[in-house]
């Protein structure tokens, strides 16, 4: 099994780039997503297979893909979805459709204030991470059924 692990009240980006690892990264393994605090526990940091948006590391090749310093400077520069997007069209897996949707997980995680990103807080991923939040207490229900959503979301894509 191999274990995801980010942050506990996990917000888009870290629900997307959990998702990516689960389905795109690990697609021929059985895996889990676990939520811990943002200051992750030494144990897991060496044990984990792959981390996305905790741990303040980027290394591809070990499956850390955090943008917040010192992995970054700026930490909105990028966002731990595009990192772990990137590493996945640089190895080949199909996901360049997937664009779009990085594109406003970032904006949104960089507080930027496009029209894309505007539209997603009222019908698209944000409104839904916001309303399965307000529906759901267990962060594990409301990733599962993010996941759920964000695999009809990007057939359209």
């Amino acid at each position: 099994m191999k274990q995801i692990i980010t942050h506990a009240n996990p917000d888009l980006d870290a629900i997307v780039s959990a998702w990516l690892a689960q389905d795109f990264l690990f697609q021929e393994h059985e895996s889990e997503v676990l939520f811990v605090s943002r200051k992750v526990p030494e144990k897991l940091m060496l044990h984990a297979d792959c981390l996305v948006d905790v741990g303040n590391t980027y290394c591809p090749e070990n499956y850390r893909f955090d943008h917040k310093p010192p992995a970054f400077q700026d930490r909105n520069s990028t966002c731990a979805t595009r990192l772990i997007w990137e590493y996945l069209l640089d190895i080949g897996v199909a996901v360049a459709h997937l664009e779009p949707l990085v594109e406003i997980t970032y904006q949104g995680d960089t507080h930027r204030n496009s029209e894309a990103l505007k539209q997603s807080r009222i019908d698209g991923p944000h409104a839904e991470l916001t309303k399965l939040k307000t529906e759901y207490t267990d962060t594990t229900e409301v990733y599962q059924r993010m996941v759920l959503y964000l695999r009809s979301y990007t057939k359209n894509l």
